[in-house]
């Protein structure tokens, strides 16, 4: 586990003797992408010279290529960094060359810090987290310190990190709420997420570390133990989020913002930010679903899920000895930052424009601070920390309380090339800067253990005991009013009774608090247990009642179609029933009309024919014309007479055959609006029985609240009427010893009472 270093003072590093390191800054390619081959994205604008140089070549139509055909500025740029990777590097092999040395760091009870940077698109939350079959560096650095840490957990949780670098003494009634609060995080994802959806661990993180924890291991052979907390937060649009708060309900409300405070030391820290313990890897995992779904995330041009927000992902973790001291806490922040990016290329605009806006603005001042850091090596400067929250959180670690390093991700694309080497450019600047890094001896690595009320409860490295009495002894004690009668008792005996009974108080009150911790631990366990059995059963009752009445209502919807064809088929049937005419009736009245039609026709031509020759040859021989040959004309004029009525007659069977079929439509179209008004109505109805049943149901569950509540009042009268009855020694007075001493145990809280019994043993005294 070797690393490089370049130490201006001494040859080898010797404790008690700062360290001087430049910024490890790593590149990492990404490989393109189907769609970006497609776009002829791929221009050899980047060439992988070596391990650790890297040349840039403009494409055509670039920004840089233009300046540079201007005589401005030049088309090809080379940069050098502690290492590169290219696009076929895995996962593992990131982690091996880039974290590993930082992981043994951290464990050995060092800060650490990696940060990503890159434009939108680059691969930098890849890097960071990765995916289920390819876990990135912060699932492997998870499963690294559950290896190193083995079967030496520390179970409880009443040591938490307080502040920047110290711990806090937390009392049952503040773990028993860190309990809930993790639980209720985990119900919150298991009902609001895919239990489907792969965790981003896998079941096994294999062998990247073992060899780092076996000689982690082989180095502790004392018996500590460690505990690990962990937070999850975000940056956005310059105001701080916990993303494990649990989601709102509405929203139209907003997200509540932390403030970054100073500790007094120089430190920052974000105030009333959560810390989770964690036990497992496949609690660390879910705790991460559950930050990655509250981050702030949109779609843009060059990505459709671009991450909006500088998301941290912070480690601490606490050596603790045998007699619950933490001797040390070291911390590992991971930080994915935001994509820096061109608003004309990522098509942004309204509150993506102002996101964009405060992303650049961000990434400007660390770019400013790093800048500061290499030219306050030759010269003092300022250093602009505190004019953005990202570096204000992060200037304990580049001012030497710990190492920092930068994965700077690139995509190849000719389209981002002038992204690409504003980055570059802004990476060798970073790589330049030295840390100086304080030599962990030169400083007090024991951090300050504190009580609930912010009061140190350890000094000089071991704990007060008078402190520790105090707090366990304070209130226990009886109040000066409720001084009991010993006036009939003699002296030694009355001593000698408070002094028992006082022993006897303290060894039941021990045992009460102990009990009381693991009834109230059960109770809670079986309490949420019960509630998530009933929230199963609850929704499967409600699916399936559901299901029964959507059964219900398509039943009752095809009974009401039918009746309503049924009536309009009634309806057409009696008015109807004198005029209705079969279609293929119909059809062979049309075809018989038709069919007279011609021959009317074929008459009337052949009636014209005939008068024309009968003029024609009367004009001719008009002399010769004979009886004979007017009987025909008259014949054939009443034959044509007699078709001229049979044509008028089918002419207006016609005309009623149409009417009668305009009022047939006339008719449907009727009983076609009757029916769609009759389907509205049925609608209508279904939504105000739908309404109905929800305000039966809501109803049902307020009376079953209270009937609840109800029950539990009962039992705690019981309760209480059973303990008033069982009292094994009945007071003489009304305020007597042993009421006073019942009182007490019921009632821990009272602080006034150690000078009552200072008072009650003096009594005798002074009435001798």
């Amino acid at each position: 586990l070797c690393r490089s270093t370049q130490t201006s003072l001494s040859p080898h590093h010797t404790p008690g003797v700062a360290e001087q390191q430049t910024m490890r800054v790593y590149l990492r390619v990404r490989p393109f992408s189907r769609e970006e081959l497609a776009d002829n994205e791929d221009q050899g604008c980047v060439a992988i010279e070596s391990s650790q140089t890297v040349t840039l070549n403009a494409p055509k139509g670039s920004a840089t290529m233009k300046s540079s055909e201007r005589g401005i500025g030049m088309s090809i740029h080379k940069f050098s960094f502690s290492q590169i990777f290219g696009p076929e590097t895995t996962q593992s092999e990131l982690f091996e060359d880039t974290v590993k040395a930082q992981m043994s760091d951290f464990l050995d009870g060092e800060n650490a810090l990696i940060f990503s940077y890159g434009v939108t698109n680059a691969g930098k939350t890849f890097t960071i987290q990765g995916r289920p079959k390819e876990p990135g560096i912060l699932p492997r650095v998870l499963d690294a310190t559950f290896q190193h840490i083995g079967g030496r957990q520390y179970e409880g949780m009443d040591l938490k990190p307080y502040l920047r670098n110290d711990a806090q003494y937390l009392d049952p009634d503040q773990v028993k709420q860190e309990r809930y609060s993790k639980a209720a995080i985990f119900v919150s994802l298991k009902e609001d997420c895919d239990p489907l959806r792969p965790s981003l661990f896998p079941s096994v993180l294999i062998s990247f570390c073992l060899l780092l924890v076996s000689v982690n291991n082989s180095t502790e052979t004392d018996s500590s133990q460690f505990a690990l907390w962990v937070a999850f937060f975000e940056i956005y649009n310059e105001c701080v989020y916990d993303l494990l708060q649990p989601s709102l309900c509405s929203k139209s409300k907003k997200r509540a913002s932390l403030r970054v405070c100073d500790d007094g030391a120089g430190n920052a820290y974000v105030k009333d930010l959560r810390w989770i313990n964690i036990q497992t890897l496949g609690e660390a995992s879910r705790l991460l679903q559950f930050g990655n779904r509250n981050r702030s995330a949109a779609a843009t041009k060059m990505n459709q899920s671009s991450s909006r927000s500088h998301s941290i992902f912070t480690m601490k973790l606490l050596k603790i000895d045998d007699c619950s001291t933490v001797r040390r806490i070291s911390e590992f922040s991971l930080c994915d930052l935001a994509g820096s990016e061109r608003c004309n290329k990522t098509k942004t605009f309204g509150e993506r424009l102002k996101e964009a806006g405060n992303i650049n603005n961000s990434l400007l001042i660390l770019g400013k601070c790093i800048n500061a850091l290499r030219n306050n090596q030759t010269d003092s400067s300022y250093i602009p920390f505190r004019e953005s929250k990202l570096t204000k959180l992060f200037q304990a670690v580049f001012c030497g309380k710990g190492r920092a390093s930068m994965i700077v991700n690139i995509n190849q694309c000719a389209s981002t090339y002038d992204e690409t080497l504003h980055v570059m450019k802004f990476s060798a600047v970073a790589k330049r800067v030295v840390q100086v890094i304080t030599d962990k001896h030169l400083e007090s690595l024991a951090p300050c253990l504190v009580g609930r009320d912010g009061k140190p409860l350890v000094r000089n490295g071991s704990i007060d005991s008078q402190a520790l009495e105090s707090y366990l002894s304070e209130d226990e004690l009886l109040d000066e009013e409720d001084e009991a009668d010993m006036s009939l008792l003699p002296q030694h005996e009355i001593v000698s009774m408070i002094e028992n009974l006082r022993s006897k108080l303290l060894v039941e009150r021990r045992r009460n608090l102990v009990q009381e911790m693991e009834i109230r631990k059960e109770m809670g366990d079986a309490m949420l247990q019960q509630i998530m059995e009933s929230e199963e059963l609850r929704t499967r009752q409600i699916e399936e009642l559901k299901e029964s009445y959507q059964e219900k209502l398509e039943n009752t919807f095809e009974m009401y179609k039918d009746a309503i064809k049924e009536h309009a088929y009634q309806s057409a049937m009696n008015n109807l029933e004198d005029d209705y005419v079969p279609l293929d009736e119909f059809v062979a009245e049309q075809e018989k009309v038709e069919a007279l039609k011609r021959k009317v026709s074929e008459l009337e031509s052949l009636t014209s024919s005939s008068r024309g020759g009968a003029c024609s040859v009367q004009t001719a021989d008009q002399s010769s014309q004979t009886p004979p040959q007017k009987a025909t004309d008259s014949a054939a004029d009443d034959r044509c007479n007699r078709l001229y009525r049979e044509k008028c007659a089918i002419e207006r069977m016609c005309e009623d055959k149409q009417q009668l079929i305009l009022s047939l439509e006339r008719r449907l179209m009727e009983l076609s609006d009757t029916l769609q008004k009759v389907r509205d109505g049925f609608l209508e109805k279904s939504t105000d029985l739908e309404v109905l049943l929800r305000k039966s149901k809501s109803l049902e569950d307020v009376l079953r609240q209270n009937l609840e509540k109800d029950r539990e009042i009962v039992s705690l009268k019981a309760d209480l009427t059973k303990l008033s009855q069982t009292s094994p020694v009945q007071p003489k007075t009304k305020r007597g010893l042993l009421a006073n001493i019942r009182e007490a145990v019921t009632s821990p809280r009272r602080t006034t009472s150690g000078r009552t019994l200072r008072k009650t043993a003096r009594t005798p005294h002074a009435k001798l």
